[in-house]
């Protein structure tokens, strides 16, 4: 099923799409023929427990009936929409991408082909430097020729809408979950949490609330947890893990954000110490020395390779080696 649903306050959609490039031109897709200039980028939904990658791979075989090989990511982008009908938030990954080109109908000239579930998708070849085509989304209309050489954030906002429920869904396939958490690490060493029920460590943060961006999610979550206000520099690792908790299989995605914290107002800075939250729940928390991170169970897992090293810049990490597929 899809990493997707729907509430009374809106709809919440996870979803890849494919930038592929050849000769110095993008190539887009519009559902008529008469495409009027709007193109998008081949893509679509990611299914629960697939990865990223494979999600890309699997739309691009359904679409254009060819393989495909990720090179790397390119953009994340969050996308609240107030405006839209019904109110949407979304989180979108877009990927260089190279195909089997050869397999293609036309490497030059405008083509249709039929997906496998029947529907007829129009493709072209687009400059659009020097042409009335558009794509979307609109930084990639803007920076090509030019691509990140990074993994860049995007936050695209329009409007306000009111909170929802948590982004997360259950079905009889497992469990979807959206959260942010804080790398706090202060004179060399790293706040994490711990709870008597669960064997490993993991860092402050929480859910991301339909309709909130993510740097929002991650302070208001601070607030409930530490009583503290959060400063975010920025973010370093985008995390999708598969995991079981209490028998159910997890896909979990998850934006880890270098932050501060308000240090004067916590309880301590050198001991372990236990707060509750506005919920009322108690919560353990402890600062890890780079050799007790190295040492101890600790998701993401990627912490325990780079503390106290963090990246230059966003990093996206899959951890499969707990996967179950149903």
């Amino acid at each position: 099923m899809d990493c997707n649903f729907m509430t009374p306050e809106g709809r919440f959609n996870f979803r890849v799409g494919a930038v592929i490039v050849r000769d110095g031109r993008l190539l887009g897709v519009h559902d008529w023929e008469d495409g009027d200039g709007f193109h998008y980028l081949p893509g679509g939904r990611v299914r629960l427990h697939e990865t990223l990658e494979e999600a890309l791979c699997r739309e691009i075989r359904e679409e254009l009936g060819v393989k495909a090989r990720v090179v790397r990511p390119l953009w994340l982008r969050e996308s609240l929409d107030s405006q839209a009908q019904p109110p949407y938030h979304g989180l979108e990954f877009y990927f260089l991408t190279e195909l089997d080109g050869e397999a293609l109908p036309s490497l030059t000239e405008p083509f249709s082909l039929l997906d496998t579930d029947g529907q007829r998708h129009f493709y072209r070849w687009l400059t659009l430097e020097d042409s009335p085509d558009y794509i979307h989304p609109d930084f990639v209309q803007q920076s090509f020729p030019r691509l990140p050489e990074r993994l860049a954030f995007v936050s695209d906002r329009n409007g306000q809408p009111a909170l929802g429920p948590d982004c997360k869904f259950r079905s009889g396939q497992g469990l979807f979950n959206f959260r942010v958490a804080g790398v706090f690490v202060h004179e060399g060493k790293l706040l994490a949490m711990k709870e008597d029920n669960i064997s490993h460590y993991y860092l402050p943060g929480g859910r991301v609330k339909l309709h909130e961006a993510m740097e929002e999610a991650l302070c208001r979550e601070v607030r409930e947890e530490l009583g503290v206000s959060a400063r975010i520099d920025r973010p370093l690792w985008v995390c999708e893990s598969f995991f079981a908790l209490g028998g159910m299989p997890v896909h979990e995605v998850a934006l880890y954000f270098l932050a501060a914290l308000d240090w004067e107002n916590l309880p301590s800075l050198t001991e372990d110490f236990t707060l509750a939250d506005t919920d009322g729940d108690e919560h353990f928390f402890t600062w890890l020395s780079p050799g007790e991170v190295e040492q101890s169970p600790i998701y993401p897992l990627v912490l325990k390779e780079s503390f106290p090293r963090l990246p230059e810049g966003l990093t996206l990490a899959t951890d499969v080696r707990d996967r179950i597929l149903t």
